[in-house]
């Protein structure tokens, strides 16, 4: 068996050496008090008149500073490292952060009016940015928002969607909140009485106003100046139609009289003139598709010509039996329907380039318009006779004798415009052969506001109509050189 270990020994408690290891780590408690009211010199006496304890650890003493006490030190080295850690160098070094404001100003060769501080010159500018531009929102740091981080982290989560929905009231039918604004070219009043192209932009407060004068302008929709941007002369050039393009940077315009149309650049403010393809005669009715990439033109013996929206350049021409007097794109752009002198409806795919429905629109001898809501549930048509029928769009693509869900006989001369709002809760229709002759529809409920227009408001006859992409403002072109804006108070603010 081995031998059993022995075990250590365990030293004896002497408080008197607990004392003095203390008094050697932490420091007499006198010296500290002491040392709150003495001076520098005072110190360094202080610490050579110590007790020799204290003088074994003067090594470790700062070579600056003999007068501090070992814990002075250890505080000021994690001190000096913490401010170390929090000094990050700079990216980089800008050559004017040297200059104050005297010295910039005097090599630019100015002068200050008034004697300011001696301060640096990039303090100043930053001042000057602050107090023209301001911070911008993006950049301001709000505590709420981060405090609530969590909870609005645990909404989004609730949903499916990436942003989460919000829930608006649908539209009451019966009477519409609508207030009259300050017309859209108040300020201009330039562009001849015919109006005949009225679009806002899809993504901006801004909308434009063309005529058979030639002039196109582009105002900053506020619904109180509306002030003006741009104003156009195109020479010897009737405007018979135009619309945005690409996204709303270029401005398409058609006229019956011409074989060329004219792109005009907001982004260079220069004016592109460009010839049609053989066979196609003007651009005096087109459509462009909602994902911007063809135009579609009647031509004058039922033929629809689709051109690229970049180049210009003939695609295809599609032939109906009678010559087109209105079409309208799907909202997926992947089929066109024409409609025109006769009762039938025809549908084309886009991919395929052929006819591959039709349908016949229920009473309409011959067709002056045609849309189709921008969720692709319905589908109108007007008639000369003033009809106008409103379809299930699934209906008209496939049925051979679609069943209008509501026919509105509320006006009695041609519809010339139709449109429904970018909700589909209002179907706007009008004719340019009445003053006044303008209706608006409530959908699903088919029935028309009966509060607007009334017997005191002066449309004189509209020509064009336009709702902006929240439904917040209705725009009404028309034959005495005006374009009214009214305010849709359920919708938002654009």
């Amino acid at each position: 068996m081995s031998p059993p270990i022995a075990k250590k020994r365990k030293n004896e408690y002497d408080p008197e050496e607990e004392a003095r290891l203390e008094r050697i780590v932490f420091g007499d408690t006198n010296d500290v008090i002491k040392n709150l009211v003495k001076t520098k010199d005072e110190n360094v006496s202080a610490v050579q008149e110590s007790d020799d304890d204290l003088k074994s650890m003067s090594d470790f003493n700062d070579d600056d500073d003999n007068s501090k006490s070992d814990n002075d030190i250890m505080d000021n080295d994690t001190a000096s490292n913490d401010e170390s850690e929090e000094k990050l160098k700079p990216a980089w070094i800008d050559e004017d952060d040297k200059y104050s404001v005297h010295q910039a100003l005097s090599l630019q060769g100015r002068k200050l009016l008034h004697k300011i501080p001696e301060k640096p010159y990039n303090e100043l500018l930053q001042n000057k940015f602050n107090q023209i531009v301001g911070t911008p929102k993006w950049a301001q740091l709000d505590k709420t928002d981060q405090d609530d981080e969590s909870d609005s982290d645990s909404e989004i989560l609730k949903h499916s969607n990436h942003i989460v929905p919000i829930k608006t009231k649908k539209l009451a039918k019966g009477v519409i909140d609508i207030k009259a604004l300050t017309e859209i070219n108040k300020q201009t009043q330039n562009e001849g009485n015919m109006i005949t192209s009225l679009q806002f932009h899809e993504t901006s407060t801004v909308a434009f106003i063309a005529g058979l004068k030639g002039i196109l302008s582009v105002f900053q929709i506020d619904g109180r100046e509306n002030n003006k941007l741009q104003s156009i002369q195109f020479e010897r050039f009737r405007i018979n139609h135009a619309k945005f393009l690409k996204d709303g940077t270029e401005i398409i315009a058609g006229s019956r009289n011409h074989q060329y149309s004219q792109v005009y650049d907001l982004m260079s403010g220069k004016i592109y003139k460009c010839n049609l393809p053989y066979g196609v005669t003007n651009m005096k009715k087109f459509e462009i598709s909602p994902d911007g990439k063809i135009i579609a033109v009647a031509g004058r013996q039922g033929e629809i010509h689709l051109l690229t929206t970049t180049t210009k350049e003939m695609i295809t021409t599609l032939k109906m039996n009678s010559k087109c007097t209105a079409m309208t794109f799907t909202p997926d752009s992947k089929s066109l329907v024409t409609h025109g002198e006769s009762e039938e409806i025809y549908v084309w795919d886009l991919n395929s380039r052929l006819c591959v429905h039709k349908a016949v629109d229920d009473g309409c001898i011959s067709s002056t318009g045609i849309t189709i809501s921008s969720s692709g549930q319905f589908l109108a048509t007007g008639s000369k006779q003033g009809v106008v029928n409103i379809y299930e769009t699934s209906s008209v693509l496939q049925s051979r004798y679609p069943k209008p869900l509501k026919i509105v006989l509320n006006l009695v001369t041609p519809i010339t415009s139709l449109k429904f709002n970018p909700t589909s809760e209002i179907l706007a229709m009008a004719s340019e052969y009445k003053p006044n002759a303008f209706k608006m529809v409530h959908l699903p409920s088919f029935t028309v506001f009966s509060n607007f227009p009334t017997s005191r408001t002066i449309m004189h006859n509209a020509l064009s109509i336009d709702f902006s992409p929240g439904s917040a403002y209705l725009g009404i072109s028309n034959n005495k050189g005006n374009a009214y804006l009214y305010r849709l108070k359920h919708y938002g603010n654009y």
